[in-house]
């Protein structure tokens, strides 16, 4: 999405290391200028252009940021096309950008990799997966103010994961979307405060670890997410880390693949900063003493009248309803919950100074 120069007034995590620098591989052809999405498959690296492009990948050279080789797909069209990635047997590009909120044509194309991989004229055809957001009812345009865009899909198990881009709270939340093609109405599952806008993310299968792309006004950075359980992603361990980037280049950071152990690609768009650009990062650079937020406790977890807080210290803590709305503040280690009807909620624990420690997602009964 290209991005307008909104001042974000966005608070940095407790649990941030000092910027990590990414290495320049190579300046984007203009031709690729508004990259969005990124994959590593079978030696190839591949990206995509965001709304109103040519619905073409583009395979791109790691060194030269050249294009070696560009198909089309016939019976798909560039709305806003944000994210790719892949599993065993197809490739994924997601349509789902929707700054305004306003779009009720969401949809994912599924692309057979032996099509892309063999297709003798550069040309291929996808099947869709339609959808919309379960808890989205108005769809009235709100530029830049909604939680229901989205930048970020990856393939986990046997679905694809949504992280949306929040730019109402600067949480992301997260939706599961099946595989098959057809029309689905989706639910959140989980959300995460990453007091960013996220623009991409993949899914390291070795480690079990997710890394988030994304960005504030003046800032990209990185979410790490590890040490998580099905799609249970809030309740891993959770690092955001700043990322520093060389003078002149592109602070919009719009997509992220990993392409051998700890080894990542990044891309970033065309801004007024710099030009699109190429980038590398090792993840083994990423190194802070973390904080895991599985030794704060809240119990019970389910509960129905009351939750009590223990091995954390904090000033206040705040719970949120799945909507994003502030619902409850207190102070105290015991919290009265009776009065909040039954769901899913999200409790943060604030210090002194209004950073995060901690967010845990809490059920009520």
């Amino acid at each position: 999405m290209k991005l307008k120069f909104v001042l974000l007034f966005v608070c940095t995590l407790p649990l941030l290391g000092f910027g990590q620098q990414l290495i320049h591989l190579a300046t984007l052809q203009d031709s690729i200028q508004e990259t969005s999405g990124l994959i590593y498959l079978e030696g190839k690296l591949i990206t995509h252009n965001d709304s109103g492009g040519e619905p073409m990948l583009y395979e791109i050279d790691s060194i030269s940021g050249n294009i070696t080789r560009s198909v089309f797909i016939e019976n798909a069209t560039n709305t806003d096309w944000e994210d790719i990635c892949f599993d065993s047997s197809y490739i994924y590009i997601a349509d789902f950008g929707n700054n305004s909120g306003s779009r009720t044509d969401l949809k994912v194309y599924r692309l057979l990799i032996s099509d892309y991989l063999l297709t003798p004229n550069d040309t291929v055809t996808v099947d869709m997966i339609n959808f919309s957001y379960f808890d989205q009812t108005d769809f009235s345009p709100s530029p830049l103010s909604t939680n229901f865009d989205a930048e970020s899909m990856f393939s986990y198990n046997d679905s694809l994961f949504i992280f949306t881009k929040n730019w109402v709270n600067n949480w992301t939340n997260i939706y599961a979307l099946p595989k098959t093609p057809g029309t689905y109405q989706i639910e959140k599952v989980d959300s995460i405060d990453v007091q960013g806008l996220i623009t991409g993310g993949t899914y390291n299968d070795s480690t079990n670890t997710i890394l988030l792309s994304g960005y504030t006004f003046t800032v990209p950075f990185i979410v790490e997410i590890s040490g998580f359980t099905s799609n249970d992603f809030s309740n891993g361990i959770i690092n955001r880390y700043l990322l520093t980037l060389p003078a002149g280049a592109s602070i919009q950071i719009e997509s992220i693949t990993r392409f051998e152990a700890n080894q990542y690609y990044l891309t970033s768009e065309v801004n007024i900063i710099g030009p699109p650009t190429l980038y590398r990062l090792n993840q083994s650079t990423l190194n802070i003493d973390a904080i895991d937020p599985s030794k704060a406790c809240i119990y019970p977890n389910p509960a129905s009248d009351c939750i009590k807080l223990k091995d954390v210290d904090f000033l206040t803590v705040e719970i949120y309803d799945a909507l994003g709305i502030l619902r409850k503040t207190s102070d105290s280690q015991s919290i009265w919950i009776a009065d909040l009807t039954k769901g899913t909620y999200f409790l943060i624990a604030k210090d002194c100074s209004g950073l995060t420690l901690f967010s845990k997602k809490l059920m009520i009964q």
